[in-house]
């Protein structure tokens, strides 16, 4: 998979979201291969967690520097308040045409978070939005036809399962995930999760995506 797709992009509702649960796949489709792109783009301020926005977006900032991809933007959208623009699907479709990835990486539909869910259900109608000619939509057409969602709660694993292994990038990783100084009780458990499914698999550290839509 790595060497099969060039251009990614990562959606996260919070500062944070992509690199504790999809940290390691970036780090490892940037290790091995040399000509990717990966974009990350942070829709929410993060003004409903711990710490203030500006201290979330400087976390956020070094983190970035430290997975070393292409773009990180920040959209700065109300915490918390995802459901409430009716404009999403809008918002997303111009990203996905913007950065014209080959595999779009983000949250599920049955996240018990309002906002991850909200994109989770937002991404089907952005993904067709994306590949036609309405007037209100910037940027050329694109189609993204290779669609992961995050898996964030193990008591909701669904019934297909892609296992990354991220063990030769687990301590990188971790040393990410220690610059988010204001929400770092937060996030280690979701770290320990990584270790728990790698000793399923027999391995040091493993996160799971759900393959919504891969075509190779």
């Amino acid at each position: 998979m790595f060497e099969i797709f060039n251009n990614y992009l990562f959606i996260g509702a919070h500062p944070d979201d992509i690199e504790i649960w999809a940290g390691g796949f970036v780090l490892r489709i940037l290790r091995e291969n040399k000509g990717a792109k990966v974009h990350c783009v942070v829709l929410t301020d993060g003004s409903a967690g711990y710490g203030t926005v500006e201290e979330r977006k400087q976390e956020s900032l070094n983190a970035a520097e430290m997975l070393g991809v292409e773009t990180y933007e920040r959209l700065g959208l109300k915490d918390g308040s995802l459901c409430m623009y009716q404009d999403l699907p809008k918002i997303i479709a111009n990203l996905i045409r913007k950065y014209k990835p080959d595999m779009l990486v983000t949250h599920p539909r049955t996240d018990r978070h309002p906002d991850h869910s909200t994109i989770g259900e937002t991404v089907e109608k952005s993904l067709f939005m994306a590949m036609t000619s309405p007037e209100f939509l910037e940027y050329e057409p694109h189609v993204c036809k290779n669609v992961l969602f995050f898996v964030s709660d193990p008591f909701q694993m669904p019934s297909r399962r892609l296992y990354i292994d991220i063990s030769e990038v687990f301590e990188e990783k971790y040393k990410i995930i220690q610059r988010f100084k204001t929400q770092v009780d937060v996030l280690l458990p979701y770290i320990e999760l990584n270790k728990f499914y790698g000793r399923q698999s027999g391995l040091l550290a493993v996160e799971i995506f759900e393959p919504v839509s891969i075509v190779i």
